[in-house]
C-alpha cells in the first residue's frame, strides 16, 4: 500500500481546517441574522444611490469631454450645458408622453374594462376552449373555495413589504440623483484620482487600467442599451399601429422600457397586447400580434443588436439570466434593472485579470529565454 507523503497530508489537513472554518464562521453569522439583515439594508441604501448616479456619469461624461475637446469650457460650462440637454430631454419627454399615456389609460377603464370583465365573467363560458361543463366546475371550485380572495390576501402583507423594499430606495435614488450626478461630473478625474490613491503604488498602474477598461466597456454598454430602447419602443408603437392595436402607445412605451431587461424584457412587454387581444373582439387577433411580436424579437436581435449595441460585451445569456436571478435577489427591481451592467462589470474584470495574467506569463518566458 502507498503511503501518503507528508506534504500531501499537511495539505489536506489545512484544506480540512480551512472548511470547517468557513462552516463555523458561517453557523455563527446564521446565528446573527437580524444583526447582518441591518446591516445589509444600510450598504444597500448607500450602494443604489451611488450605483445609479455612476451609471448615468458613465453616460453622460463622454458628452462632458467632447464639448470640452471642441473648446467648450470649462468644465462647469460644459456640465451645465450637458445637464439642460439632459434633463430637457427628460422633461420633454414626460410633457409630451405622459397625456398620450393617461388618456390610452383613461379610455381603457371608460371603455374597455368593464366590457372584458363581463366576458370574462359570462361570454367566456360559450368560448371555453375546454368545454363549458369544465368551465363551470372550475367558476364552482373559485366560488366555494375563496381560493381568489385568500390569494390576494396572502399576496397584500408580502407585496406592501416587497414594495417598501425597493420603492422607498429607489425615490431617495431619484431625489438624490441630481446632487450626486453633478459632484461626480464635475470631479470626475479627481474621484478617479482619489480611489487610486488609496491603491498601493505596485498596484497602482494595473487599477487605472482596469477603471479605464471598465468605464469605456460599461459605458458604451449602457449608452447602445439606452438608444436600443428608444428604437425598440418607437419601432414597436409604429407596427402596433399599422396592425390596428388599440392602446398601441401604451404597448409599444412597454416594450421599449422592459427591454432594459435582457432576454425577458420583449416576452413581458408582449404578454398585455396578446391579452387583450384575446378578451375583446376588435382589432387584430391574438395570433397576428404574436406574429407580431416575434417579428419585433427578430429586429431586436438580428438588427438593433448588431447595429447600436456594436460595443456590447460579449456576454454568454447563462451570465446574464444569473445576474439577473442574483441581483433581483439581492436589490429587487432595481437588480433586476441593473443586473446587465453589473454582468458587463464582471465581464470587464474577468478580460482584465485574464490579460494580466497573460502578460505576466509571457513576461516570465522572455525573461527565461533571455538567461
Amino acid at each position: 500500500m502507498k503511503k501518503i507523503s507528508d506534504e500531501k497530508l499537511n495539505r489536506v489537513i489545512k484544506y480540512l481546517v480551512i472548511v470547517l472554518l468557513s462552516f463555523a464562521i458561517l453557523f455563527v453569522a446564521i446565528q446573527f441574522n437580524s444583526f447582518w439583515q441591518w446591516i445589509f439594508s444600510a450598504i444597500r441604501a448607500v450602494i443604489i444611490p451611488i450605483g445609479i448616479a455612476y451609471i448615468f456619469a458613465l453616460i453622460l461624461f463622454p458628452l462632458i469631454r467632447y464639448l470640452e475637446k471642441k473648446g467648450i469650457g470649462p468644465r462647469g460650462f460644459s456640465l451645465m450645458l450637458v445637464f439642460i440637454l439632459a434633463f430637457g430631454l427628460i422633461f420633454a419627454g414626460f410633457y409630451f408622453l405622459i397625456p398620450l399615456v393617461t388618456n390610452e389609460i383613461q379610455s381603457f377603464f371608460n371603455n374597455e374594462f368593464q366590457n372584458i370583465i363581463d366576458y370574462v365573467t359570462t361570454d367566456l363560458r360559450d368560448d371555453f376552449i375546454f368545454g363549458q361543463d369544465l368551465y363551470d366546475q372550475i367558476a364552482e371550485y373559485l366560488t366555494e373555495s375563496n381560493v381568489v380572495s385568500e390569494t390576494i390576501e396572502s399576496m397584500i402583507p408580502g407585496l406592501i413589504m416587497n414594495l417598501s423594499d425597493w420603492v422607498f430606495p429607489l425615490i431617495t435614488s431619484v431625489a438624490l440623483l441630481p446632487i450626486l450626478l453633478l459632484y461626480y461630473l464635475y470631479d470626475y478625474e479627481r474621484i478617479g484620482d482619489s480611489i487610486r490613491g488609496i491603491i498601493p503604488k505596485k498596484h497602482e498602474k494595473n487599477v487605472a487600467k482596469l477603471g479605464l477598461r471598465l468605464n469605456e466597456t460599461v459605458g458604451a454598454y449602457l449608452r447602445g442599451q439606452l438608444m436600443l430602447m428608444v428604437a425598440l419602443g418607437a419601432v414597436a408603437t409604429i407596427v402596433y399601429r399599422l396592425i390596428g392595436l388599440k392602446y398601441y402607445f401604451v404597448f409599444g412605451l412597454l416594450a421599449g422600457i422592459t427591454n432594459i431587461i435582457p432576454y425577458f424584457g420583449l416576452i413581458i412587454a408582449a404578454l398585455p397586447p396578446i391579452i387583450y387581444s384575446m378578451l375583446t373582439t376588435t382589432g387584430p387577433g391574438p395570433l397576428l400580434v404574436i406574429l407580431v411580436n416575434f417579428v419585433l424579437q427578430f429586429i431586436e436581435g438580428n438588427i438593433f443588436q448588431p447595429l447600436i449595441m456594436s460595443h456590447q460585451l460579449s456576454i454568454h445569456p447563462i451570465l446574464i439570466i444569473m445576474s439577473i436571478l442574483f441581483f433581483g435577489s439581492l436589490f429587487g427591481a432595481v437588480g433586476v434593472i441593473f443586473a446587465s451592467p453589473i454582468a458587463a462589470s464582471i465581464r470587464v474584470f474577468y478580460q482584465f485579470f485574464r490579460d494580466l495574467r497573460k502578460e505576466k506569463t509571457e513576461d516570465n518566458l522572455s525573461k527565461a529565454k533571455g538567461t
